[in-house]
């Protein structure tokens, strides 16, 4: 259940992400990590946004800002978004069997040590 929230969580703010406009056809590249102790209760979500600096040397320009996107230019921004929204999801469920494996692995290494240890 708690898996299920962190990844609502992650995708939620990576979908929020990405319908903010885009400005000046800016290159924008988000990354999230999660991280989680072996304790349940703790974990940690860190979301690192960078922009190209070559977005405010165009908008510096003159270009103009209020002009409406093209179809192609709308077509284009959804098939990326629906990239990004499909390797996050990929993502998250590559980090969800990482965490399983690890919790597997620790319950055998519990079991090893406790198997080994004198009574």
């Amino acid at each position: 259940m708690k898996s299920t929230k962190q990844f609502a969580a992650v995708l939620g703010s990576i979908i929020l992400g990405l319908s903010l406009p885009v400005m000046a056809q800016s290159t924008t590249q988000s990354t999230t990590t999660t991280t989680q102790d072996s304790q349940p209760a703790v974990s940690q979500t860190t979301t690192t946004t960078t922009q190209d600096s070559a977005a405010p040397a165009a908008m510096a320009q003159g270009s103009d800002t209020n002009a409406p996107m093209t179809k192609r230019e709308m077509k284009d921004q959804r098939k990326e978004q629906k990239q990004d929204e499909k390797s996050a999801r990929e993502d998250a469920k590559a980090q969800k069997e990482d965490a399983k494996s690890l919790k597997h692995q620790d319950k055998a290494t519990d079991a090893a040590e406790k198997g080994t240890s004198p009574q």
